[in-house]
């Protein structure tokens, strides 16, 4: 790409441990070894200006009063007092368009920027926060009847999709990580969507790695051990595999969150080893037998691809964005609901063997999928979000 836009990239999370982040990391690291021109405006643990060859790192360090969303991310009702450098220095770096990646903080101040200045905008959607924030209300309210929880969860749901696609409308260009939400973000914003999929790097995650020799059945999981990822659901797994008389069989549930006590106090046979990076995580992917992701709202499902990598086939449920990342009973499994996803894992469990068959293809589809065009999609859409402006004002 000869002519690369400059791009200033708002965004929400980066340092955190989350999927977003992986993805806004792997984009920053695109640019850089492109030597393409980029502000990244980010959290840090101190408000800076630097740079770094073609990128510029603008960091600012969110105020006490930051209120806790997951883990260390926080969202900071003051981030606005930053307004007047951040708009000098884009005012500096003369952006050709902005990428916003959400709708926390910095982003807000991103969509400020692009609608008041004119600036050709695109966002990319990466949580579902619709989704995220009405199984956090439903978990805080589970005395209230079932009937009760699922109007919760309906009006919660419907309400935060619409107010956020009056934010996401701003945009000219959206991208999302799969068709459903491609689909269901240009019918409500009307604007142009696409999809802006993963990536995942196959050579540090391979099934080489594997270094278990024990026979034991190895259910494994990454991610976030929040309401929103389903993990309870894991008690109700162990109860079936007991039901069916398998017994030589053990979780690996690796992350934190919220729910790790109730897990250590609800599951009889699990490793909880917490957070692992580098060889320690690809070495736990590569262990597993079985990747288990019950996971209803997670919009591409990132450690799924990354279970694949390593030669792990994977079960997800029905809703969510892991579906299109397997192909059923040929590289992994996708349950019709709840209780076929238990009978699945069931099932497997007693017979492991049939594993053996899927494991090369879930490897082979992950080989497939490269970072590096991940992100020249990207900049193809960054190069549309600036014809489409320039039309506007024709």
């Amino acid at each position: 790409m000869i002519n690369a836009p400059r791009v200033a990239l708002f965004c929400d999370t980066f340092h955190e441990i989350n999927g977003a982040a992986n993805v806004l990391r792997r984009l920053v690291a695109f640019a850089r070894e492109r030597h393409f021109p980029l502000l990244c405006v980010r959290s840090g643990r101190q408000t800076r200006f630097r740079k770094d060859g073609s990128l510029h790192i603008f960091e600012f360090e969110r105020s006490k009063f930051s209120v806790p969303i997951d883990g260390e991310l926080k969202y900071d009702p003051f981030f606005w007092r930053f307004g007047k450098s951040l708009g000098e220095k884009l005012a500096e770096f003369k952006p050709d368009v902005i990428h916003l990646t959400g709708l926390n903080d910095i982003s807000q101040l991103g969509f400020y920027f692009a609608h008041f200045r004119a600036v050709p905008a695109v966002a990319s959607w990466h949580t579902n926060t619709h989704e995220y924030a009405a199984q956090r209300l439903v978990g805080a309210c589970r005395w209230l009847p079932r009937r009760w929880q699922k109007t919760i969860d309906r009006t919660v749901r419907r309400m935060v999709m619409r107010g956020l696609m009056k934010l996401y409308f701003l945009a000219q260009v959206q991208l999302a990580p799969n068709t459903e939400l491609v689909a269901q973000i240009q019918k409500m914003t009307r604007r142009p969507s696409f999809l802006m999929t993963r990536g995942v790097d196959t050579e540090f995650l391979s099934p080489c790695k594997r270094r278990r020799r024990d026979s034991t059945f190895t259910i494994g999981y990454v991610g976030r051990l929040r309401p929103e990822k389903n993990v309870r659901l894991f008690a109700e797994v162990e109860k079936a595999l007991e039901n069916a008389s398998v017994t030589d069989y053990k979780f690996v549930l690796v992350g934190a969150g919220g729910e790790e006590n109730w897990l250590k106090n609800n599951l009889r046979n699990a490793e909880l080893p917490g957070v692992l990076r580098g060889e320690e995580l690809a070495e736990a992917y590569a262990a597993m037998d079985l990747f288990v992701f019950p996971s209803e709202t997670d919009a591409f499902g990132n450690v799924v691809l990354e279970a694949m990598a390593a030669g792990v086939p994977a079960i997800v449920m029905p809703t969510g964005g892991p579906k299109f990342l397997i192909e059923h009973d040929v590289n992994g499994f996708v349950a019709s609901g709840r209780a076929d996803f238990l009978e699945k894992i069931v099932g497997i469990a007693r017979r492991p063997q049939r594993l053996a068959a899927l494991r090369e293809p879930a490897r082979a589809a992950a080989c497939e999928r490269s970072w590096e065009k991940v992100f020249e999609s990207v900049y193809d859409k960054y190069h549309l979000s600036t014809i489409i402006e320039k039309n506007v004002r024709v």
